[in-house]
C-alpha cells in the first residue's frame, strides 16, 4: 500500500500524510450521526486526521480536543468504537508518521482502559468498552508488531501498555519471547 500525499485541509500547516485505510474508514463514518462528549462527533473525523497524519507539531491540539470528545476522564463516549476502527487501520497500514504514533495509540490506549459514561449508559450503550475492545483486537497484531520495534518516538511502550489492557497474558508471552530471541542472538567468542 503506497501513501499519497496531500496538502493539508487549514493553511500553513506543512504536508500531511495521508493513507488507503484509515481514510476510507475515516471517509465511512458518519461522524455527525454519533455523540461526543460536547454533543455531536462532527469535528472527532478532522481532528483524528490531524492527529494521526500531520507532519511534526501540526496537529494544531488535535490530540487534547480527541481526549475531551471522545474519553474524557475515563468516560467514553459512543463515537470511541470509530475512532479505535480508525486508529487501528491506520496502525495495520503502518501509515502514521513516527512522531504521530506514541499520541494516537495513546489516544487509544485512553480509550480501551475507558467504560461507558453515565450518559450513555442511559441511553443503553453500556459496552461501549467492549466494543472498543473488540475493534482494537482487529488490529491487534500491528500492535504487536508496533511493541516489538522500538522507535525513539517510544510507541512501542505505548503498543505494549494497549496490549496490555486488551490481552495482557498472550501479548505479555509474546513479547517476553520476542525479548527474550533478541538477546540470545548473539555471536559466541572464536575459541
Amino acid at each position: 500500500m503506497g501513501f499519497a500525499y496531500a496538502l493539508p485541509i487549514l493553511p500553513g500547516l506543512g504536508k500531511m500524510m495521508r493513507s488507503v485505510l484509515a481514510d476510507k474508514q475515516l471517509d465511512w463514518v458518519p461522524w455527525g450521526d454519533l455523540r461526543s462528549g460536547n454533543g455531536d462527533a462532527q469535528h472527532v473525523g478532522e481532528d483524528l486526521r490531524m492527529l494521526l497524519f500531520a507532519e511534526g507539531s501540526a496537529d494544531d491540539g488535535a490530540y487534547e480536543r480527541l481526549e475531551n470528545m471522545v474519553e474524557a476522564q475515563g468516560d467514553l463516549f459512543q463515537c470511541a468504537p470509530a475512532v479505535v476502527s480508525v486508529i487501528v487501520a491506520a496502525v495495520a497500514e503502518g501509515s502514521i508518521p513516527a512522531a504521530n504514533l506514541a499520541p494516537s495509540l495513546d489516544v487509544l490506549g485512553r480509550i480501551v482502559a475507558g467504560h461507558a459514561d453515565q450518559s450513555e449508559v442511559a441511553l443503553g450503550n453500556s459496552d461501549l468498552r467492549e466494543q472498543c475492545h473488540a475493534e482494537a483486537m482487529k488490529g491487534y497484531w500491528s500492535l504487536l508488531r508496533v511493541a516489538c520495534e522500538r522507535d525513539p518516538f517510544n510507541a512501542w511502550k505505548v503498543a505494549r501498555a494497549v496490549l496490555a489492557v486488551l490481552d495482557e497474558a498472550h501479548s505479555m508471552q509474546i513479547l517476553g519471547r520476542q525479548s527474550r530471541n533478541q538477546t540470545s542472538h548473539t555471536i559466541p567468542p572464536a575459541g
